[in-house]
């Protein structure tokens, strides 16, 4: 091998850290290791072939067993096959509980995020503990179990290994949860979706990527902000783009798009589907009564919206209705005009309607609907012609972000940011332009930041894999690190609390 090729040779799957650690062990004999460090030291280690190193993490994992770390340390202990320290973590849990005063228990049970990674196994932990001292501490039973989420627990599990539990079935209390669960599980359509977690995150559906095939994506993808990376959390059931993504109680709604490329609306859906974060599972919803893609979805209460869109017939004015509880679909009033590529947004109990493409023109309209009334309404054009751009509400402001128009046969990046004020009905151009052309990015708010998906931009003549965001307060555009797994446009955006220990497909 020639010297060029040893100097470039590369390390896979060694991270710079994990390599620097290993390194400063080699030349000390010692290392420094953490919680947040030693899964990429172990890692290093076995490709590295030093086992030396290998002993050392397993022998501080062993040492960081508490009820704080545990699910950590079991995390890391399965990822690397680490059967020992898994039993001995799982022994130690055990003990240290089994010692816990009432008011302990009852804080552990409460806190987030809790001490391991099933609703199932705190149950369990809770039985070990009441078991333990049953004459004085069975009275605490009923207070324990209240906090348990037993929806959670899936309906096969809550037969064999919850109803089994003696006082699951004597004590009137447990009683009504077990039942209630029960019932939960036989109602999909009337499920919450209640989560141990407190944490929202970035979740990407579907996009159309570059490339002859052009057939749409069918993958859901979440930002670890941790790791500053995206990653697989599951797999939709069809493959969509141009399509819409609403939560509704941290269900996961996705509706219409069409599941093959074409430019006018052949292939268009009226498909419903619900996912389930909990239990990574999806469900199928009543359809649409149209097909529609390059439209916009909302909830309003217990309703979901769907307005305009294209589909083979061409553009679309209609509006459906979904009601979340009697599981329906109904037509309301009509946009006044026939409208697809638009951006929407829900502010006040009000949905606003802006840009888009009407019969093959593109226009700066603005509309509002007033569901109680069940009327549209116009209000202040914006100051620019838009579509497949986006709107979204921070502050009691709707920000109008990204898109293109027409010169003549050419298509422009939109990169003016326009901010409108609904009291006022005015709208306002910001000194802070878009960072780069974007058309049919995914888009959704979290904390103070408005963030930008993927998309395609016209003066590059590209697809784009990264992720932008701007902060209205400081008036400022970043980049986030880390890239989709492919460049997409037409994708959807939307934030969800996911469970601490996501089921991501690997």
């Amino acid at each position: 091998t020639s010297p060029r090729a040893i100097n470039n040779l590369v390390l896979q799957g060694c991270s710079s850290i994990g390599l620097r650690l290993v390194l400063e062990y080699l030349y000390t004999a010692n290392v420094t290791l953490s919680l947040d460090t030693v899964e990429e030291v172990l890692s290093v280690s076995k490709i590295l072939h030093i086992p030396q190193v290998t002993k050392l993490c397993v022998q501080f994992l062993n040492d960081q067993i508490s009820v704080q770390n545990y699910k950590q340390v079991c995390k890391i202990a399965a990822l690397h096959g680490l059967e020992e320290t898994k039993k001995l973590a799982n022994k130690y849990l055990v003990e240290d509980v089994l010692l816990l005063n009432f008011e302990e228990m009852r804080a552990l049970l409460d806190s987030l995020p809790p001490p391991v990674e099933s609703e199932l196994a705190l149950f369990q932990m809770s039985v070990l503990w009441l078991e333990h001292d049953r004459e004085t501490r069975m009275q605490y039973a009923p207070d324990l179990m209240k906090r348990l989420r037993f929806a959670l627990i899936p309906a096969p599990e809550l037969v064999e290994r919850v109803q089994s539990v003696d006082f699951m079935r004597t004590d009137p209390v447990c009683q009504k949860l077990l039942l209630d669960a029960m019932n939960y599980h036989l109602m999909p359509f009337r499920q919450h979706c209640r989560i141990r977690s407190n944490k929202k995150m970035l979740l990407l559906v579907g996009g159309l990527p570059p490339g002859p095939d052009r057939l749409p994506s069918n993958l859901v993808q979440y930002y670890d902000d941790e790791k500053k990376t995206w990653k697989i959390l599951t797999i939709m059931p069809y493959n969509s783009a141009h399509h819409c993504v609403v939560e509704v109680e941290n269900f996961l709604f996705v509706l219409g798009g069409e599941d093959q490329w074409n430019p006018n609306g052949k292939h268009s859906t009226n498909f419903v589907s619900r996912y389930d974060p909990r239990f990574n599972s999806w469900i199928q919803l009543p359809p649409m009564q149209e097909r529609r893609a390059s439209f916009y979805a909302c909830r309003l209460d217990k309703h979901l919206y769907v307005i305009g869109g294209r589909n083979e017939t061409g553009y679309l004015s209609s509006v459906e209705c979904y009601n979340l509880e009697t599981n329906e679909w109904r037509y309301v009033s009509s946009l006044p005009q026939p409208l697809a590529a638009h951006a929407g947004a829900v502010h006040n109990g009000k949905i606003y309607i802006s840009g888009g493409v009407h019969n093959g023109e593109y226009v700066p309209w603005l509309y509002c609907y007033d569901p109680v009334m069940d009327v549209w309404a116009r209000k202040q054009d914006m100051n620019t012609k838009r579509a497949i751009h986006t709107l979204a509400v921070m502050n009691d402001r709707l920000y109008a972000i990204g898109g293109n128009h027409l010169k003549g046969f050419s298509h422009l990046d939109v990169m003016l940011v326009e901010c409108y004020d609904p009291k006022g009905d005015q709208w306002n151009i910001l000194q802070t332009p878009i960072l780069e052309g974007r058309s049919g990015p995914g888009c959704a708010v979290l904390d103070d930041s408005i963030y930008l998906v993927g998309g395609y931009s016209w003066s590059m003549g590209a697809y784009k894999s990264s992720t932008i965001c701007y902060c209205p307060e400081k008036g400022t555009w970043t980049e986030l690190e880390g890239d989709v797994a492919e460049p997409l446009a037409g994708p959807a955006c939307v934030t969800v609390i996911l469970p601490s220990c996501v089921p991501y497909n690997k």
